[in-house]
């Protein structure tokens, strides 16, 4: 078995070098165009020798993730007993949740439906890294579909990030499910093809069917230093086509409120903005990336949730089909070990597109007894719409 691996590692990077020499010797054409038109202008000179410079760095780049993807990439298999789903005796009464993949999930009660970040078309590393074009698989968003309810109520979208956004305008219409986002994800999802969708910031609160979503600040992780594609507008106006148009805006967190149970859920962050103090029944936490790892500590304690669920944790640059496996940079052995610490608490896991029903606590009035008040939070209705917002707290 490691010898396949290695020779499936071994065929893979070297198909990553070819294609990534040929892209870099088209590109650095260009740039040795720029270099010859320039002639005597130092300011021309100047862009195309910055040009070949960003192209390099792009390249080394993409060839560590090929790499890196062989070297750390590992399944479910040898955390089995942390995955759990619904048997058949499940009772179907409760509040389901289904893994879609990346950060995506399906919340079902009574027949309603809630997405957040619905994403199946899974492009490939290559064409993000090398900044081809990209699309959705209508192939892919239909199979991904096919295992979820026919009809949902919302979409929540916590940043507008390709494996966020891009399937969305799609979903939206074969679900009939309206968009909830910030301005600048529901901007682009406009551009992409989305018929509308309803931009909130912090603070404000919906109610959308049995579901009471409050909108909370969050931030993304950084990348090397940065975060990925960190802008609140689009530089062009026409629809995004490749990775870096897909920008991230303002990153947004939720909590979900039904059937008495509380969910708390968002992409990641860093440790400048945390989760709010309130204890919820499950926490969905972005751990891609080492900046979430480094504020879980703090944001358990301030969830004191019953169940914890890393969340984007997988490859999503591989096809849902391919099944489980971690990506690049995530590191499940340091969650787990962080999550032992909370003792109140049980770390579960989900497998692609298998559901499982949150158990009703056991007492559930016991749970704020001689622990973290819950805050109360104020709201008035704007419209028939049922949207509300934030007007203070008590």
């Amino acid at each position: 078995m490691r010898d396949v691996r290695r020779a499936r590692s071994s065929a893979l990077l070297s198909r990553g070098i070819t294609v990534a020499q040929a892209s870099l010797a088209a590109q650095e054409q260009q740039a040795g165009s720029l270099r010859d038109v320039s002639g005597s202008k130092p300011e021309l000179r100047l862009v195309a020798a910055k040009l070949r410079r960003v192209i390099r760095g792009d390249v080394r780049f993409f060839l560590w993730l090929i790499f890196s993807a062989q070297a750390f990439g590992a399944g479910l298999d040898q955390y089995s007993q942390l995955v759990v789903n619904d048997s058949r005796a499940t009772p179907r009464d409760g509040v389901r949740v289904t893994y879609l993949g990346t950060n995506g999930y399906q919340f079902e009660f009574k027949g309603h439906a809630l997405l957040v970040d619905p994403y199946f078309s899974r492009v490939d590393l290559l064409s993000a890294a090398i900044g081809s074009r990209i699309q959705r698989n209508a192939s892919r968003i239909n199979d991904g579909l096919n295992h979820l309810a026919p009809k949902a109520d919302a979409i929540l979208v916590t940043h507008g990030h390709f494996d966020h956004l891009l399937d969305v305008p799609t979903v939206m219409a074969k679900t009939r499910a309206r968009l909830v986002a910030s301005a600048s994800s529901v901007n682009l999802a406009k551009r992409a093809g989305a018929s509308a969708g309803d931009a909130v910031k912090p603070g404000d609160v919906r109610r959308i069917g049995p579901w009471k979503i409050r909108v909370l600040p969050a931030t993304h992780d950084r990348l090397f230093g940065k975060v990925p594609f960190d802008r609140h507008e689009q530089r062009s106006a026409g629809p995004p086509q490749r990775a870096a148009d897909w920008i991230c805006g303002e990153p947004l967190a939720f909590l979900i409120e039904v059937n008495g149970q509380r969910i708390y859920i968002d992409s990641g962050g860093t440790p400048a903005q945390l989760p709010p103090n309130e204890r919820v029944d499950l926490a969905i936490l972005g751990m891609a990336l080492p900046d979430s790892r480094a504020r879980l500590h703090t944001a358990l304690e301030r969830l004191h949730p019953r169940y914890i669920l890393p969340s984007h944790q997988d490859d999503f640059f591989r096809p849902l089909s391919a099944g489980f496996q971690f990506g690049q940079l995530t590191d499940f052995p340091f969650v787990e070990r962080e999550c032992a610490k909370q003792n109140r608490s049980r770390l579960i896991l989900l497998d692609y597109f298998k559901p499982w029903t949150l158990p009703a606590a056991v007492n559930p009035k016991s749970q704020t007894k001689g622990k973290i008040p819950i805050r109360k939070w104020k709201t008035k209705k704007i419209g028939r719409s049922g949207s509300q917002s934030l007007c203070g707290r008590s």
